[in-house]
C-alpha cells in the first residue's frame, strides 16, 4: 500500500521512480524550488504547488506522486495527465501519446477483463467503433493492451454538452438550433450506415466542441455538434455493477434503454425492437427542448410520461415561439409521430427536411489528428488479439463499403464451423484500420491485407449502443395504464352493476313473496 511522502527529497525520490521527469530534471526543480522558497524540506504541499505552476506535473499527477504513488502514470504508449470520469464511471482518463496527440482513454476495469465474455464483447464493440469516422461522432482510434490493461483511445474534446447550453441559455434561436440539429442527424446517418443505433439521445449526449471563447456572444455559431456515448455500455466500466447485470439492457425483454424525457414509444416496449427511427423521434424532442425549453411532455411520474409519449400530442410551439416560420411546426410533428412509419425514415431524410431553415453557420470540424500521431495509426504493428477472441470480433459482421477488385481468399477447413466472412476496410488516409498495440513502434508503414470477398453477403446486425461520464440508463418495466377511476365506469362495469341489480331485486322480490306465504293464519283459525 502507497504511503504519503512527508519531504520534498522523498518526493523527488518517487517522482524520478514514476519516470514523469527525468532524474536530472528533477533535481533541477528542487535545487530551484529551494532557492526561490527558502525553508524545511517537510514542506510537501509547497514544492507540489511548485511543480504545478511550472507546468512540470498536472493536478492530478502531483497529488498520486503525493500519496506515495509513482507507477501507473503510462500505458501503451500514453502517459496519463488526468482523471476525466466520475462517480462510477471511474475509467475515464486524459492522456497525451508520445508523438503529442491528446486522448481520451477509457480503461476496462481488471475486475471485468478477468470474465472472457465481458473481455470478448469489450473487444467486437471497441473493433467497430474504431471504424466510425465522421465529424459529429465521437472519434475512437484505437484499441489497445498495455501490461494485462485492455483500454480503448477516444477523440479527446473540449468544450461543453448542450445540455450544459440548455442549462444556462434555457433556449435557443431557430436557426441556431436547427444547425445543430442536422449535425446530430448527419452523425446518426453515418451510425445507420453501419447498422449502429444509438438509442440514448438527449441533450447530455450531445458534445459542442471546442470551448465557446470568452468575451465572445453566447452562441453555438463556431461549435460542432459531436454524437457521444457510441457503443461500449457504461456498466462494462462500472466497477459495483454486477457481471450478470451487464448484458441486461440488451437481453432483458420488455426492459427500457434510454431516458424517459425523449423515449420513443416502441423504445419503452421493447428497447431491442426499436430502430433508427426510435433516435429520430429522440432527435425531435431534444429539438423541442431547444425551440421551448421544455420536453415535449415534462412529467415527474415516468410511468405517465411514457404513457404520454405513447398517447399524447406535445403541446404546439406556437404557445412558447409563436414567432416560428410557417411549416416548422409540420416538420417537427414528423419527428414525434408515434408510430415509427409516421416519421421520416432515415436521419438523412429528416435533415433534408431541416434545411430550409437552416441559415448556415461554421460547418462541422473534423477531428484533429498530429500528423505523427496520425501515420502512426495507420502504420501500426500491432500485438493479435487472443485467438478465440478474434473469432468471436470476427464473427460479427460490420456494414463497411467492400474495397473494389478485391481478391478472394480462401478459407481454410478448420474441424467446428468457420465465423461469419466479414467485409474489412482497407487502410487508408482518413479512415484507418485501427487495432491494439503494446509493442514498439514501427518504422515503415505495413501494407494493407487484400479483403476477402465472401461466398454470400454476411447478415447484417444492428447493433445496440450507448458512451463517457453518464449514469446508467434508465431501466424500467414496460409502462402500464394508471387505474381508472370509479367515477368513469367502463361497459364492463355497467354489464356487473346491471347483473348484481338484477339480482338483488330478485333476491328481495322473493323474500317478500316467502314473507307474505309464511304470514297467512291457517282458516281454521280465524
Amino acid at each position: 500500500m502507497a504511503t504519503p511522502v512527508t519531504t520534498a527529497r522523498e518526493y523527488c525520490t518517487l517522482l524520478a521512480k514514476s519516470k514523469l521527469l527525468p532524474p536530472e530534471e528533477v533535481e533541477s526543480q528542487y535545487r530551484q524550488w529551494k532557492e526561490e522558497k527558502p525553508g524545511t524540506d517537510d514542506r510537501v504541499d509547497s514544492f507540489r504547488r511548485f511543480l504545478i505552476a511550472r507546468k512540470c506535473l498536472t493536478d492530478y499527477q502531483a497529488a498520486l506522486v503525493q500519496r506515495g504513488r509513482a507507477d501507473g502514470f503510462f500505458l501503451g504508449g500514453y502517459k496519463i495527465l488526468d482523471r476525466i470520469g466520475k462517480g462510477q464511471m471511474g475509467g475515464v482518463y486524459k492522456a497525451v501519446h508520445n508523438f503529442g496527440q491528446l486522448v481520451a482513454l477509457k480503461i476496462l476495469p481488471a475486475s471485468r477483463a478477468r470474465n472472457q465474455h465481458i473481455l470478448g464483447r469489450f473487444q467486437r464493440e471497441a473493433r467497430l467503433l474504431t471504424q466510425l469516422d465522421h465529424p459529429n461522432v465521437v472519434r475512437a482510434y484505437q484499441v489497445g493492451d498495455g501490461g494485462g490493461v485492455h483500454f480503448i483511445v477516444m477523440e479527446f474534446l473540449e468544450g461543453e454538452t448542450l445540455g450544459d447550453v440548455l442549462e444556462r441559455r434555457k433556449r435557443l434561436p431557430l436557426a441556431e438550433a436547427v444547425r445543430l440539429i442536422r449535425q446530430v442527424l448527419d452523425g446518426l446517418q453515418h451510425l445507420h450506415d453501419r447498422r449502429m443505433v444509438h438509442r440514448d439521445l438527449k441533450p447530455a449526449n450531445i458534445m459542442l466542441t471546442p470551448e465557446p471563447v470568452k468575451g465572445k456572444p453566447d452562441a453555438t455559431w463556431d461549435q460542432t455538434a459531436k454524437v457521444l456515448d457510441v457503443g461500449l455500455g457504461r456498466e462494462l466500466f462500472d466497477e459495483e455493477a454486477p457481471e450478470a447485470q451487464i448484458e441486461t439492457p440488451l437481453t432483458q425483454e420488455g426492459s427500457v434503454l434510454g431516458t424517459p424525457d425523449y423515449l420513443a414509444p416502441e423504445q419503452a416496449k421493447d428497447a431491442r425492437s426499436a430502430d433508427v427511427r426510435a433516435d429520430i423521434y429522440s432527435v425531435g424532442c431534444v429539438l423541442y427542448r431547444c425551440l421551448t425549453g421544455q420536453t415535449p411532455f415534462p412529467e415527474t411520474n415516468i410511468m405517465a410520461q411514457m404513457l404520454r409519449h405513447a398517447t399524447e400530442t406535445a403541446a404546439p410551439l406556437s404557445a412558447f415561439a409563436p414567432d416560428l416560420p410557417a411549416g416548422f411546426q409540420r416538420v417537427l410533428d414528423r419527428f414525434l409521430g408515434k408510430s415509427p412509419d409516421q416519421r421520416y425514415q432515415t436521419p438523412a431524410e429528416a435533415a433534408a427536411a431541416l434545411k430550409p431553415f437552416d441559415s448556415g453557420g461554421a460547418l462541422a470540424a473534423p477531428s484533429k489528428l498530429v500528423p505523427a500521431y496520425k501515420d502512426w495509426l495507420e502504420s501500426e504493428s500491432q500485438m493479435e488479439m487472443p485467438k478465440e477472441l478474434a473469432q468471436k470480433a470476427a464473427a460479427l459482421p460490420v456494414n463497411t463499403p467492400a474495397p473494389p477488385k478485391a481478391p478472394t481468399k480462401p478459407t481454410a477447413p478448420a474441424p467446428q464451423p468457420a465465423p461469419k466472412p466479414v467485409v474489412a476496410k482497407p487502410v487508408t488516409a482518413t479512415a484507418p484500420a485501427l487495432k491494439t498495440s503494446t509493442g514498439p513502434l514501427p518504422t515503415k508503414p505495413v501494407a494493407p491485407r487484400p479483403a476477402p470477398v465472401p461466398a454470400r453477403a454476411p447478415v447484417e446486425e444492428e447493433v445496440e449502443v450507448e458512451l463517457v461520464m453518464e449514469p446508467a440508463p434508465v431501466m424500467l418495466p414496460v409502462p402500464v395504464a394508471p387505474p381508472r377511476p370509479l367515477w368513469q365506469p367502463d361497459r364492463r362495469d355497467w354489464i356487473m352493476l346491471t347483473t348484481g341489480s338484477a339480482g338483488v331485486l330478485s333476491a328481495v322480490g322473493v323474500g317478500y313473496v316467502l314473507a307474505r306465504l309464511l304470514g297467512r293464519k291457517p282458516p281454521e283459525e280465524k
